[in-house]
């Protein structure tokens, strides 16, 4: 079908995912399929016309601040590995419609050519859309989702101690001085539900009002930037000081 005409700024934006998988894979916070990544790039695409139309479906609930939005999505199923290696197999555009209440995707080849894929959008699809319908609501900057599977911060809240939002900023802060001066407002918590529901995604997007990290109990994290490497650098950063705690009480034993 025909080139969508892929400038820089959208081939940056898979580069970035592509580097950032590769970071989720090395630092063992990607087992499997886990972990998935959404960036809004409605300023640098904004033709739906030769998308695809056999590949779409209805919402459960309309995101009206999406109307007409585009993103890059990773795939279901897919290995950070895989969208490391291959960005553009494991990757998919989505176009929400205009009234916010449908949506259609698509693959985009390398050489940016349309095509209809087989494979469908990531399972935590419903708590992509809600949090970016909520970034775009409140004018954030931000256009860049990362769900990842820290292990540190999995460990951490198997700790009862540590399902507690503000006990477990305090241990982070506490840890490490930078996590404050990075993330002053401290991480939220989502206790332990069931992944890839409307549930989860409306107590994400409730935690979202004051946090930019947000931990899922026992599951593992998401966070949110400008870019890509913004929202895992801020992971990154909580996930040193979960490590640092399991060093020393490792020492102290």
């Amino acid at each position: 079908m025909k080139a969508a005409g892929l400038n820089r700024n959208i081939r940056k934006q898979y580069t970035e995912i592509s580097e950032v998988a590769h970071y989720l894979w090395e630092r063992g916070w990607a087992e499997s399929n886990a972990g998935n990544v959404s960036v809004n790039i409605t300023d640098e695409f904004r033709s739906n016309k030769h998308i695809p139309k056999t590949n779409g479906s209805k919402l459960n609930k309309a995101f009206p601040y999406l109307a007409g939005n585009f993103f890059l999505i990773t795939v279901s199923g897919s290995r950070m590995r895989d969208v490391a290696s291959d960005p553009y197999n494991n990757i998919l555009l989505i176009n929400v419609s205009n009234n916010g209440q449908e949506y259609r995707y698509c693959g985009i080849s390398k050489e940016g050519y349309f095509s209809t894929p087989s494979c469908t959008p990531t399972s935590e699809l419903s708590v992509h859309l809600a949090y970016q319908n909520f970034l775009k609501k409140t004018n954030s900057k931000n256009k860049a989702i990362l769900h990842t599977h820290a292990t540190e911060l999995i460990a951490l809240t198997h700790i009862k101690n540590y399902t507690n939002e503000k006990k477990i900023n305090k241990l982070l802060w506490r840890m490490h001085p930078e996590t404050k001066m990075f993330i002053p407002e401290g991480v939220g918590l989502v206790p332990l539900m069931t992944p890839g529901t409307w549930k989860i995604a409306e107590s994400t997007v409730k935690s979202a009002k004051n946090h930019r990290v947000i931990i899922w109990e026992k599951h593992g994290c998401l966070a949110t930037g400008e870019s890509v490497r913004d929202a895992f650098d801020l992971i990154d950063i909580v996930a040193k000081a979960a490590e640092i705690y399991f060093l020393l009480k490792k020492e102290t034993k």
